[in-house]
């Protein structure tokens, strides 16, 4: 029995050796760290990236140091007409390496910290964002997305950067407004476009009036001028009537002028072919005619 013993004795060293041995040393992935316990007791001094020598005893808790994004999904934020407006929300952080010893004694791992402190103040302050918010429609609107982004980047920042964790964005995607809030904001909107689309037939109409306005002004236009012409012709026309009367007046009283007695017997002298003539009328009372023959 004592052999058998003494043949155990060395088997279950080794085995011990080769345990205390291989939990002698402990890895660190990179962008990592790890915090070591001893019965319980938190040691300060977390390990960084690499391999370290280490007591056996040690107990390791890793945490991870990149960047993390956490994702609420349909939050439900009320503003001060008393609707909730669903929203989701992502904040993208790391964590301090030299908090993680603070992390693990306060609330445990990574998720731990989501759950425990990350989770409940992002929801606080959203509540609180939204108290500052009239209308839950003016979710939409751009400075209303931006005030509420930098009061949750400072809340978060302030509480969270005392727990050892750095906030480094916040983001809003899909803001579903209230049912009645968006029937109403549909409303609205066909009401909009109906009037854009009266707004547009009216312009229409105009555009067709003042083309008939055009037309009829060109029209007049046209008759003014082609009864201008008319008028220029009939002046034109009238002065020369006018022009030849004148000058045909003109002439006559300079013919008259120039016929006198001498002129007159001097053109029936030109005139006489030497035959006189055949009747006579005489001047008494009877108006004796004289019929006289005829020379050979």
């Amino acid at each position: 029995m004592n052999a058998q013993i003494k043949q155990i004795i060395p088997i279950v060293v080794i085995i011990l050796a080769i345990g205390i041995g291989m939990n002698s040393f402990t890895t660190v992935a990179p962008g990592h760290n790890k915090v070591a316990t001893l019965f319980g007791d938190i040691q300060n001094e977390p390990l960084d990236e690499g391999l370290h020598l280490v007591n056996p005893l040690l107990k390791f808790y890793n945490y991870d140091l990149r960047v993390h994004t956490e994702t609420w999904t349909k939050v439900q934020v009320p503003s001060q007409d008393k609707l909730k407006t669903s929203m989701d929300i992502s904040v993208t952080f790391r964590l301090n390496p030299s908090y993680t010893p603070t992390m693990l004694q306060e609330s445990g791992s990574l998720r731990d910290v989501v759950v425990k402190l990350l989770t409940p103040k992002v929801r606080s302050l959203l509540r609180e964002a939204g108290k500052t918010v009239a209308k839950s429609q003016d979710f939409y609107l751009d400075t209303v997305q931006q005030h509420l982004q930098l009061y949750m980047e400072d809340g978060l920042t302030e509480y969270m950067s005392r727990k050892g964790i750095e906030i480094e964005a916040v983001l809003f995607r899909d803001i579903t407004l209230p049912q009645v809030v968006t029937s109403a904001v549909v409303q609205t909107k066909e009401r909009q476009e109906q009037l854009e689309r009266e707004k547009a037939q009216l312009s229409i109409v105009e555009q067709q009036a003042q083309q008939q306005v055009k037309q009829a002004e060109a029209r007049e236009q046209a008759a003014v001028s082609d009864a201008n012409a008319k008028r220029t012709l009939a002046d034109a026309a009238a002065y020369e009537i006018a022009a030849l009367a004148k000058a045909q007046a003109q002439a006559n009283t300079v013919l008259a002028k120039s016929v006198t007695s001498a002129l007159i017997k001097y053109n029936a002298i030109s005139k006489w072919n030497g035959a006189y003539p055949q009747t006579l009328m005489g001047g008494g009372p009877d108006g004796l005619i004289l019929q006289l023959p005829g020379t050979k």
